[in-house]
């Protein structure tokens, strides 16, 4: 029965492990020149103010809370927050070994050991959780040339979670990544660029 249930987890292991090489081999390695194209777009209009104006309307569109606005700079600093599910799959693993092994223990010793299993168990409890994500933006507006406004936008991504994976207060990011999917700048400029148009440029 013990090597069966040893089996059992091993198995989830092994896939787990796997699973985590498959997502890492589809993430794409973009250049600077590549990612800088992505974050920006270029207006026909030299009105820069209303630029900022329909910026700030986009990013509250989409859940944005403005933090900071510097209008002779052109800059503007947002952010939101969700919830979502994002699992350390190496760490899951790992938990569910241990807790595989302290069940084996607690069977051998006739369940004198079995307070082991506690924490394992709430560790992966709490991998599964979801987690706070925290997206922050920065955007940069610009004349460009007579009639012409550039503007960029950087989206980054931070997962917070403490890094023990154990607690449920998420003091600390544990992982963060600038959103660099291609779709995520497409959309924003689309909304942008109604926006704009709203605006009476």
């Amino acid at each position: 029965m013990i090597k069966k249930i040893l089996s059992i987890f091993l198995l989830i292991v092994m896939m787990l492990s796997s699973s985590t090489g498959a997502y890492a081999k589809k993430a794409k390695t973009l250049t600077q020149l590549e990612r800088r194209e992505m974050e920006t777009r270029f207006f026909d209009t030299s009105d820069t103010d209303k630029v900022i104006k329909a910026a700030v309307n986009t990013l509250q569109d989409s859940g944005f809370i403005i933090q900071e606005i510097e209008p002779n700079l052109g800059y503007i600093r947002a952010s939101k927050s969700y919830k979502r599910k994002f699992i350390n799959k190496g760490r899951l693993a790992g938990q569910s070994f241990i807790l595989a092994l302290y069940t084996a223990f607690a069977v051998f010793s006739y369940g004198s050991t079995a307070y082991y299993v506690t924490d394992p168990t709430r560790r992966i409890s709490n991998e599964l959780h979801e987690k706070t994500v925290v997206v922050d933006t920065n955007v940069n507006v610009e004349q460009f040339g007579k009639n012409k406004t550039k503007v960029r936008i950087v989206f980054s991504q931070k997962v917070l979670q403490n890094a023990d994976g154990y607690s449920y207060v998420k003091s600390a990011p544990t992982r963060v990544l600038k959103v660099y999917e291609p779709k995520v700048y497409q959309e924003f400029f689309a909304q942008l660029d109604k926006s704009i148009f709203y605006e009476g440029i």
